[in-house]
């Protein structure tokens, strides 16, 4: 997986998402233009975990997986985590690429963004 990451860093435009801190995918940080981080608060992640789930069950919203009770839980157990530890340990750990970091915390930060593109 690491060769592939670093065959597709290569790419003069590319994007890669998720909310990892593993070195394999931290280490494309410093060939990025631009790092953003979505940091949502913990009740707004929280409310979209409920709404998600339920759309899912009543099959309003498609899902890429069997939405469980159990996958429901431990979307909780993330949640959390993420803001006990994930979070605080990215900007630790990546504070070095503060120049090239972008943080969106709101919607409005979203549409921003985005129009400023």
């Amino acid at each position: 997986m690491k060769d592939f990451l670093e065959e597709i860093v290569q790419i003069e435009a590319w994007i890669i998402e998720g909310v990892h801190g593993e070195e394999w995918v931290a280490s494309t940080f410093g060939k990025a233009d631009e790092i953003v981080f979505l940091d949502s608060s913990y009740s707004v992640r929280t409310y979209r975990i409920i709404r998600r789930f339920l759309l899912q069950k009543l099959g309003i919203e498609a899902a890429h997986y069997q939405p469980t009770f159990h996958i429901f839980r431990k979307m909780f157990k993330w949640n959390r985590h993420f803001e006990e530890v994930g979070k605080p340990n990215f900007y630790e750990n990546y504070d070095m690429y503060r120049d090239k970091l972008v943080v969106i915390k709101t919607s409005k930060d979203l549409l921003n963004y985005i129009n400023s593109r």
